[in-house]
């Protein structure tokens, strides 16, 4: 039980940690080569597969109270990393890049609707 909580739950959170190192610094290195709120979507949009996975136990099609419940908690996480950048010098805080972070929400969740969940070898006959 344990080992799978921290197998849903390990990779959210190491990606989280990842964005707050990021949002603490005062320029990122090659962000200044695509448009930041590009950015904020394609990195949001993993986070956004990692949220929808720890919170449905898998990768699995979505089910509308585990993806709602990784929806509110990817709009308070992006909100509270917007909140943090506000504090850091050369760095603010924009509703434009919360916004594209729940475009990275979207399109992960178009993702999990469109793929194919994986059988096991039991339902394989294997």
């Amino acid at each position: 039980m344990r080992r799978r909580v921290l197998a849903d739950w390990g990779p959210l959170l190491l990606a989280l940690l990842a964005v707050f190192w990021l949002s603490s610094l005062e320029r990122i290195p090659g962000a200044q080569l695509a448009w930041d709120k590009l950015l904020h979507a394609i990195g949001y949009t993993v986070v956004a597969l990692l949220t929808l996975r720890a919170f449905h136990g898998g990768l699995t099609r979505p089910r509308l109270k585990p993806t709602l419940a990784a929806f509110l908690f990817l709009l308070l996480w992006s909100v509270s990393d917007e909140y943090h950048q506000s504090f850091v010098p050369g760095r603010d805080a924009s509703a434009g890049d919360v916004v594209a972070d729940l475009t990275g929400f979207a399109i992960a969740c178009a993702l999990m609707l469109v793929s194919r969940p994986r059988r096991s070898a039991a339902s394989a006959g294997a």
